[in-house]
């Protein structure tokens, strides 16, 4: 997307001030939502609309025709009805600003919702799943990022950006220094979970250095740099080919599944909602709520039998 040619010069200078004006609102995605209007604009281009104030109401219709049936050019298959939304969302802050700053008189994509199927709901592994994958790691780099992702709840690219210094061992605690919506956040180590990081470091980190001695990241790739989230990512598929587990799992479902065990646990949803460091304790509440429904659904089967 970022890479797709907008030759008009005006619609270069409405993605940039579009991208300025998301930074300066404090967007985390203002890059992606920049790329999507990026290909909106692209789009629009192609069908010879050179005013952004001749896009109607049936070209945003047809935008969404278009996404609905263009390629995934990362994994292959067609966008996912999330990426979808994120698109048209993109389209609709677009137009949202340009309507704020009166360079167009309404919003062509304030449209109903269009309908896009529901999301698929994340998988959540059980505790005995969990434990299926700490045994059949490899070594102590596959343990440390499982033990970031479930047992602290931990975002990808939080696992991503945390530093040596974030890690603080002799107080069992982890510093998110800027997770979602630029917000920071203490997390408690559990002794399992400060053991595994502990040996990573001691016995095993060092050895990814490759005479990069000044990197500060804490998770490492072979060649002594940050590893990135999609090799994050790789690490846990990695573990799960070698486990009978046959839910599609990410790192986020595991970031779920601390959720949803917690809660089964019996923690409270104001520990639940710092320790995931979300906005909203609504957003927490979810997880509270789905759980409620999947066991009254268990008992009323039970009691149907």
């Amino acid at each position: 997307m970022k890479h797709l040619p907008v030759n008009n010069i005006d619609y270069q200078r409405l993605l940039g001030e579009l991208n300025k004006a998301l930074h300066t609102k404090g967007y985390t995605q203002s890059e992606m939502h920049a790329n999507m209007v990026r290909e909106f604009l692209f789009f629009i281009e192609s069908r010879n609309i050179t005013d952004i104030k001749e896009v109607k109401a049936a070209d945003i219709i047809a935008y969404y025709e278009y996404l609905k049936q263009r390629p995934n050019q990362r994994r292959g298959g067609g966008l996912s009805n999330a990426m979808l939304k994120h698109h048209l969302f993109s389209v609709r802050l677009f137009f949202d600003y340009l309507t704020d700053t009166g360079q167009v008189e309404g919003s062509p994509a304030r449209l109903p919702k269009f309908s896009i199927g529901k999301g698929k709901e994340r998988e959540v592994l059980t505790v005995e799943e969990i434990k299926q994958m700490y045994n059949v790691t490899i070594n102590k780099r596959e343990r440390a990022v499982l033990s970031l992702a479930y047992g602290c709840g931990m975002r990808r690219s939080e696992i991503e950006d945390l530093n040596l210094s974030d890690v603080m061992f002799s107080k069992g605690m982890l510093t998110v220094r800027d997770g979602k919506n630029h917000k920071s956040r203490t997390i408690p180590l559990s002794d399992n979970v400060l053991k595994e990081l502990k040996e990573y470091i001691i016995y095993e980190r060092n050895t990814y250095l490759n005479h990069n001695f000044s990197e500060q990241a804490f998770i490492l790739n072979y060649l002594g740099n940050r590893l990135t989230g999609g090799h994050l990512n790789n690490i846990i598929q990695y573990i799960l080919a070698r486990t009978p587990i046959k839910k599609e799992i990410t790192l986020h479902c595991l970031r779920h599944s601390i959720a949803t065990h917690l809660i089964d646990e019996g923690a409270d949803i104001d520990f639940v909602k710092n320790f995931l460091g979300h906005k909203s304790i609504d957003t927490s509440h979810i997880y509270s709520k789905r759980r409620k429904q999947k066991l009254n659904l268990k008992n009323a089967i039970y009691e149907n039998h």
